[in-house]
């Protein structure tokens, strides 16, 4: 997030700004003090934020209606997960880390949880991704189809 939009409490107008700024000058000439502002609309995008600027100051003078706040997604935690271990180099020890959070998120899991896991590392199938972790004795069945770290 670089931009944000911010609305002057002297004038009433929506104004783009760069979050890493600390004051920033009104159109009316106050001089605005971003920290203490509520930012709305955060993106990466100037084009964007033009575009917004532009909506947020229509729907302030009685036009349209107020955009919708986005919302960044919250990433899926199979995806946190192998994102946490993504640095680690060797491969052995990626995937330890990979099962070792899986385990925080579920003491026990199963072959969906494998299945998902092996598709965001990019393995070919789920099975093979499984006998691949049994052989290297990362994890171990405790049941049928239920599966635990070493």
């Amino acid at each position: 997030m670089r931009y944000g939009v911010v609305v002057c409490p002297k004038c009433g107008r929506a104004r783009g700004v760069e979050t890493v700024r600390k004051t920033v000058t009104c159109q009316c000439g106050r001089v605005i003090k971003v920290g203490r502002m509520k930012l709305l609309y955060p993106t990466d995008s100037p084009l964007d934020l033009a575009d917004i600027v532009g909506k947020v100051n229509a729907s302030l003078k009685g036009g349209e209606p107020m955009p919708k706040a986005r919302r960044k997604r919250k990433a899926d935690s199979y995806t946190a997960i192998y994102e946490k271990a993504r640095g680690i180099k060797d491969p052995l020890e990626r995937i330890r880390a990979v099962v070792s959070e899986l385990t925080k998120l579920k003491p026990v899991f199963d072959l969906e949880d494998v299945s998902r896991l092996a598709a965001i590392v990019g393995e070919e199938s789920s099975e093979v991704f499984l006998s691949k972790l049994m052989a290297s004795g990362v994890v171990y069945e405790v049941a049928p189809g239920k599966f635990k770290a070493a």
